[in-house]
C-alpha cells in the first residue's frame, strides 16, 4: 500500500530534523522538530532531543508548515 501524503510530509520532516511551524486549531502557534508520530498524535520538541517534548493530538493540529518555507503558489496546469 502506497504512503499517504501526510505519512510522506511527516516522515521527511522528522528524518531531516527541519525546524517546523505547528499552528493549532485554538490559533496558538508551536515551533520545534517533529522526533515522532503515529496514526493519532504527533511529539514535537523544541530541540533536536526529546528532553523537551510535547506530544500533540493531530485533531488539535491545523497547519505544519516547515520554517522559512515562504508562500506556496497553486500549479497551473
Amino acid at each position: 500500500m502506497a504512503d499517504s501524503m501526510q505519512e510522506t510530509f511527516l516522515n521527511d520532516l522528522a528524518k531531516s530534523q527541519a525546524p517546523v511551524f505547528c499552528f493549532l486549531v485554538n490559533g496558538i502557534k508551536l515551533e520545534g522538530f517533529i522526533i515522532a508520530y503515529d496514526q493519532f498524535s504527533v511529539m514535537l520538541a523544541s530541540n533536536r532531543d526529546a528532553a523537551s517534548s510535547q506530544l500533540i493530538m493531530k485533531s488539535a493540529i491545523s497547519t505544519i508548515v516547515p520554517k522559512g518555507a515562504g508562500p506556496v503558489a497553486p500549479k497551473t496546469h
